[in-house]
């Protein structure tokens, strides 16, 4: 199922420096080097998505909204993830219900190789280039925050092979966050707004997933689409749940890799940047920057 216009096939999965742009020789290469930037394997990035899981977790009350988890906990079940990052959900799942099998796909290997449950695996592999599983395989797959990684085109792809892969009767999940500007101070506003704008030039449409259930629906053999909506407010005015989400954005955009790239994208200087992003734990005392999170979950039909 190869898709040439593929920007995240055949990467190269080894962690390495930015290197100064104008060093770089060619727009492919400084593509390379930003996609090691939008994939972050990073000690501090990877903290961060462990932190993200829990928050995601206690807003949802439930790390799944699909009606799934009775079939699980009875055992037999198996459970994919794909962009699985660390490995995080997977890791929490497979401990909690021991009589099930987990599996997970990314496109960098930075998920645990030997300590972790026996009743998980974790597969280096690119989904865009096809899932190597069996049609029929699963009776939960799941994809989480891949929002701002597949093109328009991609996710229609991703979105065919997740349903080939689940069984009839099964579920397919995404959860992502649907990012809102209510609330918004300045600052938060144009380092969000120079990010989105990075990635329109690859073709990742950042508010595709406003709207990724109507996508969904279009795809054969799926039932009616869920969708589920949980916002919270960005810093102490959202009380402990927004200081954490706080803690993550701040720390985001405080990493050398984001200053790097944002200041490019916005025309300013590291120092600069720098300068700005350190204000933003100030800007979200003086806001109530609304951050809304989003599950769309469907059925996989029977089969006649």
């Amino acid at each position: 199922m190869g898709n040439k216009n593929s920007h995240i096939k055949n990467k190269r999965s080894s962690i390495k420096k930015i290197p100064e742009f104008e060093k770089i020789e060619s727009e492919q290469e400084r593509q390379e080097e930003l996609l090691d930037y939008y994939l972050s394997t990073d000690t501090g990035s990877i903290d961060r998505l462990h932190m993200y899981h829990f928050l995601k977790g206690y807003i949802f009350q439930g790390n799944f909204s699909s009606p799934i988890e009775d079939i699980i906990i009875e055992g037999g079940c198996k459970v994919l993830d794909i962009g699985c990052g660390p490995g995080t959900w997977l890791l929490d799942l497979s401990n909690k219900y021991e009589n099930s099998y987990f599996f997970g796909v990314d496109i960098k290997p930075i998920f645990p190789r030997e300590i972790k449950p026996n009743n998980l695996e974790f597969i280096e592999a690119d989904v865009t280039n096809g899932l190597s599983f069996r049609d029929n395989e699963f009776d939960l797959t799941h994809a989480d925050l891949m929002g701002l990684m597949f093109t328009p085109e991609q996710w229609d792809i991703v979105l065919s092979e997740l349903i080939r892969v689940t069984k009839p009767g099964g579920y397919i999940e995404i959860s992502d966050r649907r990012n809102s500007f209510v609330g918004v101070g300045p600052i938060y506003r144009r380092l969000t707004d120079s990010i989105w704008a990075s990635f329109l030039k690859r073709n990742i449409d950042a508010k595709l997933i406003y709207n990724l259930d109507s996508k969904f629906e279009l795809q054969p053999n799926i039932g009616k689409v869920h969708r589920i909506e949980k916002d919270l407010i960005v810093g102490p005015n959202g009380g402990k749940i927004g200081l954490v989400f706080q803690d993550i954005a701040v720390s985001y955009f405080n990493s050398d890799m984001t200053c790097k790239v944002v200041s490019e994208e916005i025309g300013i200087s590291e120092e600069e940047y720098k300068n700005m992003a350190e204000k933003l734990a100030e800007e979200f005392e003086q806001t109530s920057t609304e951050c809304v999170h989003v599950r769309f979950w469907a059925q996989k039909q029977l089969m006649d």
